[in-house]
């Protein structure tokens, strides 16, 4: 089961091995499903032979295959942390459950549980760990938006150059218009930035951290959260840089730009190392509703 083309093959010369059992009444659809093959579901979902008997097939110990894809003994293999984990572990089990007909929802095997129950069942303890990893995230990253706003904020009202005693208006706002005005821009995009990540995380914070949160609600709290942040560095660092040019201290305009590529580029491989599996998610959450759409009832 483990090499998605040996059992292609097989399938190729013999198409009625798909219709054999193992010793616990389980056929190759189900066991794929509760092994988490996503390759091999995929081409035997689209290979069409004969899907409707495969999905509603019930195995010895009265499971269906949305009782199967609920359960947690196989370990997956894409995400590293538990909160990732969490998250496919949903999409798995939401996946399966939309592709089989809604009377399997609600069928109990033999222990009397529905696939919803086995599932809560056996992911009680991962989503108490993914809940605690979630919230200390949510809370250093809140602690440095909170930093960054406090920094643009500050700068805000603490020009370059200072205020003309008489006018009160910027000394750099007669002579340097242009280059105060984007000083500027950086600075209230970096404050705003901050801002939005910080009431996204509060949203997070005071989530009840349900199942159906790993679902659409966290994943994509988070990459608003990781989007916005990177941001609002972005926009900060390059604020410094604008600064050291209204103050004449950087001769050559081109001296930021560079910087600022630089920096941009930089975070930007952070930024996609750090979240690469989430947007990964993300993907293929979207691509999966697209596919389910008025099946989320």
């Amino acid at each position: 089961m483990g090499i998605i083309e040996v059992v292609q093959e097989i399938l190729s010369v013999y198409p009625e091995a798909a219709y054999t059992f193992d010793g616990k009444g389980r056929n190759i659809l189900q066991i794929a499903v509760e092994e988490k093959k996503w390759f091999l579901y995929d081409y035997l979902m689209t290979s069409g032979t004969n899907m409707d008997m495969m999905l509603s097939a019930i195995d010895h110990e009265g499971n269906s295959i949305i009782h199967l894809a609920a359960r947690l003994e196989s370990p997956p293999s894409t995400p590293p942390g538990v909160f990732q984990q969490m998250m496919w572990e949903v999409l798995w089990f939401k996946r399966v459950q939309y592709d089989c007909y809604p009377y399997l929802w609600q069928l109990q095997n033999s222990d009397g549980k529905t696939a919803k129950q086995v599932f809560e069942t056996k992911h009680a303890s991962l989503r108490e760990s993914a809940e605690k990893t979630v919230r200390e995230l949510a809370n250093a990253v809140l602690i440095v938006s909170t930093l960054i706003g406090t920094i643009n904020f500050a700068a805000i009202f603490t020009v370059p150059g200072g205020f003309d005693q008489t006018t009160g208006e910027a000394i750099f706002l007669k002579n340097r218009h242009w280059e105060f005005g984007l000083l500027m821009f950086y600075l209230f995009g970096g404050l705003f930035c901050a801002l939005f990540t910080m009431g996204t995380l509060l949203v997070i914070i005071f989530l009840r951290f349900e199942t159906d949160d790993f679902y659409v609600s966290l994943p994509f709290y988070y990459v608003m959260d990781m989007i916005s942040i990177f941001y609002s560095a972005v926009f900060t660092i390059v604020a410094c840089c604008q600064a050291l040019i209204v103050q004449k201290v950087v001769i050559t305009d081109f001296t930021p730009l560079v910087v600022f590529f630089f920096i941009y580029g930089l975070l930007a491989v952070v930024l996609m190392e750090t979240s690469y599996v989430i947007f990964d998610y993300v993907y293929h959450l979207i691509r999966y509703c697209l596919c389910y759409r008025g099946l989320e009832s």
